[in-house]
């Protein structure tokens, strides 16, 4: 069996893709009231409905791993981000090299896009940066979002696996960018062992700065 395993930031909160339906729902749950724990009932069940369509939208795009982000900062902001991990099949014996070649000159095709070549320690990637905007509810205003793609090519087991990194908080990207860059370095190819879920690391969550 081939699969693939990575460190999850410390500051992120699983979503649950490994969960059925059922038992997402209630991992959602206990979520909100852990993040929420001295808010109101209303204010957990908003969350817990967020969390939800955020997995929801994830688990439709075939993603290994979502969780989220959300903390004080030293200025006393909320920093917050997604993270969602996915794989796409690669054709075999893919060339990394000229998989790369194609993700920069079909990712630059997009004006909006910042797109880079970079290294991992499992061999090339190609990093895009792209702004979006987010409707949460159709009479506000849109939310202005960046998105960081890494794309990272594993030819061993024939996939390119994509971390989608996406937050608000603008101030804070730098941050962000350099977790995204450390998760990446922690990526390991497993051609034998069961597949396993991604580790977070460690067990007690950390201040993000």
């Amino acid at each position: 069996m081939s699969s693939y395993t990575f460190d999850v930031p410390v500051h992120f909160h699983d979503l649950g893709m490994h969960l059925d339906d059922d038992q997402r729902a209630v991992h959602l749950r206990e979520l909100a009231c852990e993040i929420w724990a001295g808010g109101t009932e209303a204010q957990r069940a908003g969350v817990q409905q967020f969390y939800g369509e955020l997995a929801d939208a994830a688990a439709e795009d075939g993603a290994s791993y979502a969780g989220v982000c959300l903390m004080a900062t030293e200025d006393d902001r909320v920093s917050t981000a997604s993270l969602v991990a996915r794989s796409e099949t690669l054709e075999p014996a893919a060339d990394p090299e000229a998989v790369i070649e194609t993700l920069e000159e079909v990712l630059s095709l997009d004006p909006a896009a910042d797109v880079h070549r970079t290294e991992t320690e499992q061999g090339p990637a190609v990093v895009a940066f792209s702004g979006v905007e987010w409707t949460p509810v159709p009479e506000r205003p849109a939310l202005p979002l960046v998105r960081v793609d890494v794309y990272l090519p594993l030819p061993e087991i024939s996939e390119l696996l994509v971390f989608s990194l996406t937050t608000p908080s603008l101030p804070d990207l730098p941050q962000y960018v350099a977790l995204l860059s450390e998760l990446t370095d922690t990526v390991e190819v497993l051609t034998d062992d069961p597949v396993p879920l991604p580790v977070q690391r460690p067990a007690e969550r950390a201040p993000l700065f």
